[in-house]
């Protein structure tokens, strides 16, 4: 019984052991691509496998992994990173013939799918890092290759190169299937003696520039200045004429006024002579009026005088014009004195009667 049990647990163990050898694992971040090496239909398997495990026969079967992340390849100095592949800068010509080093790098990753297709074109292990570093290098120097020294300090072309060698690259890249994810520059370096002549152009390029600016600044000055002046004698234009404007309001309310005020004084004047004229009529009136009524008076008192008892009226009114005081005259033996008389030598026709005589 107890051999038997033995037997069977060596069994169980052979057989586990088969079964692990016979599998293979990918990790969580790979790819693996399998290999047939014998049997019918040997060659690449034309399919990617994801993580896990897979059989593996061997001799029958050999598989291959490919990193299923972003991978970076760096020119120029070490990174220390060991997951960044660093090569040599990138050197390159200038269009004016000077000699560049460029600092950067390149990130991209495995087509998704095209593991197997990476594995047929660049071959096994990490020669598809050598594929892209060489993509990388020659689109380098193809596109920056195409600027003028002076440009590499032009921050807009050096990005437009950049943007460039990004598309170039990536279509390279694409057709061995690898898709590109960026392309940066870290650093331009030119040869010590040629940085020292272009430092030196540059500040000689920025005096002139500086003295361009203050060239510049003269003339804004001087047209700040000519524009003031001409402000200034345009508002003194418009003030003279404003005055002159105000003048002839001036004048021509004035001359209105004057104008109004001898149509006023008219009118007061004819109002006035009008009045005058009514008062002449109406006095000239009253006057005639007055000398119709005394002439009334006077025909009327003519018409009295022409009747009865007008010649004693006569005689009264001379006696009256005598302005004598009174006297006392005794009239007895004087008959020249006798008032019968005397009204009858003053013009009196009236008999007086005897009693009055006497008296």
């Amino acid at each position: 019984m107890k051999t038997g049990t033995k037997g069977w647990v060596f069994v169980s163990g052979i057989m586990m052991a088969a079964l692990l050898t016979s599998c293979t694992r990918i990790e969580p971040d790979q790819v693996g691509v399998r290999t047939k090496n014998l049997a019918r239909g040997k060659g690449i398997v034309p399919r990617d496998q994801g993580p896990g495990f897979h059989r593996f026969l061997w001799p029958m079967d050999s598989w291959h992994r490919f990193p299923s992340t972003v991978q970076r390849v760096h020119f120029g100095r070490t990174t220390g990173r060991p997951d960044v592949i660093t090569y040599d800068a990138i050197d390159l010509t200038s269009a004016d013939g000077d000699r560049v080093v460029l600092s950067a790098e390149a990130l991209f990753r495995i087509t998704e799918n095209e593991a197997h297709r990476v594995l047929q074109d660049s071959g096994y292990g990490t020669r598809y890092l050598e594929v892209a570093a060489g993509l990388a290098q020659d689109a380098a120097r193809a596109l920056f290759g195409r600027l003028h020294t002076e440009e590499f300090y032009d921050v807009d072309q050096r990005e437009a190169a950049r943007r460039e060698v990004r598309k170039l690259l990536g279509e390279r890249l694409a057709a061995r299937h690898m898709t590109l994810v960026d392309f940066l520059v870290e650093r331009i370096e030119f040869s010590p003696d040629y940085e020292s002549l272009i430092r030196a152009k540059k500040v000689a390029d920025q005096k002139v520039e500086l003295e361009k600016a203050k060239s510049r600044a003269a003339e804004e000055r001087g047209k700040v200045t000519l524009v003031r002046t001409r402000t200034d004698t345009r508002l003194q234009a418009l003030q003279k004429e404003a005055d002159i404007d105000m003048m002839k309001a001036r004048t021509e309310y004035e001359l209105k006024m004057a104008g109004l005020q001898a149509e006023a004084n008219k009118y007061a004047a004819e109002r006035a002579a009008d009045g005058h004229q009514y008062e002449g009529v109406k006095k000239a009136e009253s006057i005639r009026l007055a000398k119709t009524a005394e002439a009334e008076s006077i025909r009327l008192m003519n018409e009295a005088l022409e009747g009865d008892g007008a010649r004693n009226l006569v005689a009264r009114e001379t006696v009256k014009g005598l302005n004598m005081p009174d006297m006392m005259i005794a009239s007895d033996g004087y008959p020249w004195l006798s008032p019968r008389k005397m009204a009858l030598r003053l013009g009196g026709e009236t008999l007086m009667e005897t009693g009055a005589e006497e008296r």
